[in-house]
């Protein structure tokens, strides 16, 4: 290892603290979300921001009223494509955010056969945008009927 003078060494301290100085600003402007961006500097933005709407509320048994955990909810698109798929968690509740437009189709499905309090009937409700704003305030309540068990379907 080679010894350093005292000069050397301040010159090296005065050359880090001068490097350490300038390297500060840049390091978290890359991340500096008051400049009204929102994005990082880790890649290109996207080319568009879109305008979201939440679709959220609760899934219940009909009759009962009590929760279904569980049930998945999708969302179509225009070209009857699928938005990623979400499950009501314990209490049936169901939060998503997709793109606004003018109608929406949305399905829930009981994927898990009795692991939730019993088989369910799939329901397809469909939302027009302005139900949709409205459900900031009045979230949505399905109640879903329970499905007959059948003689054959229990061997």
């Amino acid at each position: 290892m080679i010894k350093l003078s005292s000069k050397n060494r301040r010159l090296l301290r005065a050359l880090y603290l001068g490097l350490g100085v300038t390297a500060f600003p840049v390091v978290f402007n890359a991340c500096d979300v008051s400049t009204g961006g929102g994005w990082g500097a880790y890649g290109m933005p996207p080319d568009y921001i879109r305008e979201e709407i939440l679709i959220h509320g609760k899934v219940v048994v009909k009759g009962t009223e009590d929760p279904i955990n569980g049930i998945v909810v999708h969302i179509k698109d225009l070209n009857t494509n699928y938005y990623h798929p979400i499950v009501t968690n314990f209490m049936g509740n169901f939060y998503i955010y997709v793109p606004k437009k003018d109608n929406y189709t949305i399905v829930f499905t009981d994927v898990d056969d009795e692991e939730n309090g019993g088989r369910f009937k799939q329901q397809i409700i469909n939302l027009t945008k302005k139900e949709a704003e409205a459900l900031t305030e009045n979230p949505l309540t399905i109640e879903l009927e329970k499905e007959e068990i059948l003689e054959t379907d229990a061997e």
